[in-house]
């Protein structure tokens, strides 16, 4: 049926604001040429200061790790390391790296090369170490230096890390994109401004990045693997959701990263695009700061666990693949098994606030990000419900919405009373997913990964074992531990798992969902 009336009217008046905003945006042009559309702009392109998850996800293409995940999978596999084998006693690993490989620069990687970057990463006092908070790092690794106690290069193509103990997701934490190993030179060379001049050993390298408009990467032609079938990739940030899902019809795009629940629902049953789900492998929750008052009573903390009616998120402001989360661990992370208490009980919370001295409740603050995000499609909205929620029990929540940059940078110095985030696992282990977010070993900001600022060492004594055992059933139990130890304790507010979308044009082929919501460009063609 085609519209009439003022939705006529409408329809005209966005498509002809479209058509006004691509004269100063061509359609994509040679053949080679990919445009994909993203919600928000990267903070920065230097990987070992990038905090977030658009960043990151930029520098897969231009940056490798020693090793990588297999397409849609964690499986691990070699990268610029072809092999490696570990001491029996899971301290000194050695890492054979791949012959003739060189960054975009032309300068040659080797094993100088990569202990340059696991120096500047690990050593606060390294000259390198500087321009930016070493977020992952220090998140994974236990802080500064944390746990690698030295690193050698044994031969040209021979680098030794030693440990102060052993570390099980080492493999899998050096795959992440935050250990993608940079130029020696360029970073020498360029100092603050490398992240905005990155260097890498990527199958793309960075040509423009006009901030809040574009990136484009260009085919790298010296690169050691299989050569990229697209020669010009151009990420374009459009915040607009309406404006995206025209663009991709029209074809002035060819992708499209998270697009909101209506946006789907159109795109879904149009012959022209298909519309790919990510694995279950992500968390939105609520956040609740537990070194501020009064989140810092067990029992406050519970009564918003009660009085968030997640059924409803779910339902209102999620496509239809999305599940309430009844424990922390998505289905794609091991162990599970561990539930939540997430029954929608506000005659129950309100009794909880009296216990706790607020029997007409009390004033916070909500915080939110602007832009959507894998696991928050529509954050005011939710948001918004959330605040509705509160009310119904007297929590009187003033909302704020913050800029994606902004607003992580400020929950990640912990200046916030309660925000609605989420995470995403980078690596597929249970390390990542519990260690990071939730001990106190990262609830120190700036740069914290624990935005609830929650710190109970019966919780940290068993992670911390969990993170030097080898066998998968040991691990689970002391995870499984862990986990009942969150439930009780309640420092957030889980609401759902999701599996989120991501849409490109038929004529695109290539593309295997991945659960860390990568893209990657060297796979793809027309």
């Amino acid at each position: 049926m085609s519209p009439s009336g003022p939705l006529r009217l409408f329809t005209c008046t966005v498509l002809a604001s479209v058509c006004v905003a691509c004269g100063a945006h061509p359609p994509h042009g040679p053949a080679d040429t990919l445009v994909f559309g993203r919600n928000n702009d990267a903070v920065t392109l230097d990987p070992a200061i990038a905090f977030d998850g658009i960043s990151l996800m930029t520098t897969r293409a231009i940056y490798e790790g020693l090793t990588r995940y297999k397409p849609g999978t964690f499986d691990i596999e070699p990268s610029l390391a072809t092999s490696w084998a570990v001491s029996a006693d899971g301290r000194r690993w050695t890492f054979h790296l791949r012959h003739g490989v060189r960054f975009q620069d032309g300068t040659p990687l080797d094993a100088q090369a990569v202990k340059f970057n696991l120096d500047r990463w690990r050593d606060p006092h390294n000259p390198y170490h500087a321009w930016g908070i070493f977020t992952y790092y220090g998140a994974q690794f236990g802080g500064f230096p944390g746990r690698i106690a030295s690193v050698i290069a044994r031969d040209p193509d021979v680098v030794e890390i030693d440990l102060r103990e052993p570390l099980a997701p080492l493999l899998a934490d050096l795959a992440m994109p935050a250990f993608g190993i940079a130029s020696p030179v360029a970073l020498a060379r360029e100092r603050n401004g490398f992240s905005q001049a990155p260097v890498g050993t990527g199958p793309y390298r960075l040509t423009e990045w006009v901030h809040d408009d574009h990136i484009t990467l260009k085919r790298f032609d010296g690169y050691w693997g299989d050569k990229p079938r697209i020669g010009t990739v151009i990420l374009r940030d459009i915040p607009d959701a309406a404006t995206t899902a025209l663009l991709l019809l029209r074809g002035d795009i060819d992708g499209w990263e998270f697009p909101t629940p209506g946006g789907l629902a159109q795109l879904a049953h149009d012959s022209s695009v298909r519309v790919y789900h990510q694995p279950a492998n992500s968390v939105v929750f609520l956040a609740l700061n537990t070194r501020k008052h009064p989140f810092d009573d067990v029992r406050v903390r519970r009564a918003l666990n009660l009085a968030v009616d997640r059924a409803a998120l779910v339902r209102h402001f999620y496509d239809p693949t999305a599940t309430i989360a009844r424990q922390f661990l998505p289905q794609a992370v091991w162990p599970q098994g561990v539930e939540l208490d997430s029954t929608y009980d506000p005659a129950h919370a309100q009794r909880l606030l009296s216990l706790a001295g607020y029997p007409h409740g009390f004033s916070t603050t909500l915080w939110f990000p602007t832009a959507p995000r894998p696991y928050l499609p529509e954050p005011e909205r939710v948001s918004e419900a959330i605040q509705a929620d509160l009310a119904a029990i007297g929590v009187r929540a003033r909302l704020q919405g913050f800029e994606w940059g902004t607003f992580i940078q400020k929950v990640q110095n912990g200046e916030h009373d309660m925000c609605v985030i989420g995470w995403t696992g980078d690596n597929g282990d249970p390390d990542n997913f519990i260690y990071m977010p939730l001990d106190k070993d990262n609830a120190q900001p700036p740069g914290a990964s624990n935005v609830t600022f929650w710190s109970d060492d019966r919780f940290h004594t068993l992670v911390l074992r969990a993170r030097r055992v080898d066998d998968r059933s040991q691990r689970s139990i002391l995870y499984r531990d862990a986990l009942a130890i969150v439930t009780e304790q309640t420092p957030l507010v889980a609401i759902a798992h999701t599996t989120p979308p991501i849409v490109f044009r038929r004529d695109v082929h290539g593309y295997v969902p991945s659960p860390d919501s990568s893209i990657y460009y060297q796979d793809l063609y027309f």
